[in-house]
């Protein structure tokens, strides 16, 4: 994925380094105890859009941001796009729906302490199938990256 962007002359970053971690405030985490921001962070004007790669289930790399969010010292707004490779369309099913469940109660919450989506932050899951092409994710992220950033 993050050689589909490679021509557009934007900066990443990626890894468990600590250039890629966010602390919440008030949490009192050590540099190592820090969240990841994604498996790929691109920086935009006004933008941080996180990339998100799964092939199992779990909520963790969606709901580590809901306090980040809460907290409002983000700057921009921050889009989150969590990829899925599926084997068949009933894979992580349960895992999926939780995610979006959990997206719902994200919403509800960070509206009422004044983050609305999708004006302060989004969040996307994305699907493709085994051997099949993740250009959906890539021709978001060209999008994005190219000033289109109504995800």
């Amino acid at each position: 994925m993050e050689a589909s962007i490679t021509d557009l002359g934007v900066a990443s970053v990626r890894g468990q380094g600590a250039a890629n971690k966010f602390a919440v405030n008030g949490w009192e985490l050590l540099p190592l105890q820090q969240f990841q921001y994604g498996d790929l962070r691109i920086e935009l004007a006004d933008t941080t859009l996180i990339v998100e790669t799964e092939s199992a289930g779990g909520i963790t790399n969606l709901v580590k941001y809901w306090p980040l969010l809460r907290s409002g010292t983000l700057a921009k707004r921050l889009v989150i796009l969590h990829v899925y490779m599926l084997s068949s369309n009933a894979d992580y099913i349960a895992h999926r729906k939780l995610w979006s469940f959990l997206v719902d109660r994200m919403t509800e919450d960070l509206a009422a302490n004044g983050i609305g989506r999708p004006e302060g932050w989004d969040a996307q899951l994305i699907t493709y199938h085994v051997g099949g092409s993740v250009g959906e994710v890539t021709d978001l992220l060209r999008k994005t990256v190219m000033g289109s950033e109504d995800l």
